[in-house]
């Protein structure tokens, strides 16, 4: 049973000051009544037939909404975007059921993959999303560009006020020259506006929200620090050949910049229109699948999600799980939920295995030695990579 804050007209005449149904308004979800709210994000699925590892991902998921007791599952973008029409529907019932059984709502947004093959266009994909009970994503027909930008309200415990708000984008796929996507102006005036009259409802107090899109926004380089190409671990900018930065000591709060980070090429203002409201406590982005970054930035926290897929595997492949609460809600804490966190060498003793009627030749034992297996492997790697050179060059790479 999925548990939506149901909006009564007596609510709404006492003052709850709940958004109207406007045609970007997701069905609104509430904290619980301990005050807490979890959400799981979810990014870079890139899910397809014939992915060497696609039962271990099934298993993942699973093992996910078994454990992380999330409110709400964020997944942003390039999620189930290749093979046949009927692979994909296939694909997108993977992802959504385990959650489902687990009675958790899920919205999405796109990313830059989902609809590129032109098989499948965004506004049929939300339809395929919405076909789940647990779905609460909103395709906005004509009103923006695109489809899947929204918001969904996040009523008190009480359900009678809107206690926190989150930004749902759809950051597009590609420009005219096949650089990525940027949101639209006509995207940002509905948030400026969106935002005003969430605002103007609430006696004049700003909502406090989050925002989560596919793309970051090409700010991200303004919050990193420009060295010399010759620092160990600088990248190198996207679209410049002789630009190279890493993470600045002085505004990263957690995590690591492991691959250049690919915004639009085109810059619409987003950013200054989310850092001139100040709304918005963290964007949080998928898109680059290394990254791990939680980085502020005039005033927002800009935070990076690694691939939530197990083929090309990594250390801190994973999701991401983020925590409200109703008492503070000027705050967020949030960390990752890295695969290896899931599964753990106990798992593979015998005893385990029987008391968990786990069998050898199953998916989930798979699972375990493949997770157990890349864990110590990547361990191995990050010690030579990470802990051995930033002992060397007294330079910090992971925070």
């Amino acid at each position: 049973m999925f548990v939506f804050a149901a909006v009564t007209p007596a609510a709404a005449a006492g003052g709850a000051k709940v958004p109207p149904a406007d045609g970007t308004t997701a069905r609104a979800l509430r904290f619980r009544e301990d005050g807490s709210f979890k959400i799981l994000q979810l990014t870079d699925l890139h899910k397809s037939d014939g992915d060497a590892y696609e039962d271990v991902n099934n298993c993942l998921l699973n093992e996910l909404a078994k454990t992380q007791d999330a409110d709400l599952v964020v997944i942003t973008g390039d999620i189930a975007m290749s093979g046949t029409r009927d692979e994909i529907i296939a694909n997108i019932d993977e992802i959504m059921t385990p959650f489902a059984n687990a009675s958790i709502p899920v919205a999405v947004v796109f990313g830059n993959h989902d609809s590129e093959s032109g098989l499948i266009s965004r506004e049929e994909l939300m339809a395929i999303y919405n076909t789940h009970p647990n779905s609460i994503s909103v395709d906005e027909g004509a009103l923006l560009p695109g489809c899947g930008t929204y918001t969904i309200p996040i009523l008190s415990s009480s359900g009678d006020r809107l206690a926190f708000n989150l930004w749902m984008i759809d950051s597009r796929e590609y420009d005219e020259q096949g650089r990525y996507g940027a949101v639209t102006p006509e995207q940002i005036a509905w948030y400026v506006h969106k935002s005003e009259a969430l605002q103007a409802q609430n006696d004049g107090k700003i909502v406090p929200s989050l925002m989560f899109q596919h793309i970051p926004v090409p700010e991200i380089y303004d919050a990193l620090l420009e060295v010399n190409r010759f620092t160990p671990y600088a990248v190198k900018r996207i679209y410049t050949d002789d630009r190279y930065y890493v993470v600045n000591p002085d505004n990263i709060n957690a995590g690591r910049l492991a691959e250049y980070p690919c915004p639009p090429y085109e810059n619409n203002g987003q950013f200054d229109a989310v850092a001139a409201r100040g709304d918005v406590l963290a964007m949080f982005f998928g898109h680059d699948h290394s990254n791990t970054f939680n980085i502020t930035y005039r005033g927002v926290d800009l935070v990076a999600t690694p691939k939530t897929n197990f083929e090309g595997y990594g250390v801190d492949r994973g999701a991401r799980l983020i925590t409200l609460n109703e008492a503070d809600t000027s705050a967020y804490e949030t960390h990752l939920v890295r695969f290896t966190s899931l599964y753990d060498l106990n798992d593979l003793n015998p005893a385990s295995l029987i008391s968990s009627g786990i069998r050898l030749n199953s998916p989930e034992f798979k699972t375990i030695v493949a997770v157990n297996f890349f864990h110590l492997l990547f361990r191995l790697q990050y010690f030579f990579a990470t802990t051995l050179v930033e002992a060397v060059t007294g330079m910090k790479f992971d925070y």
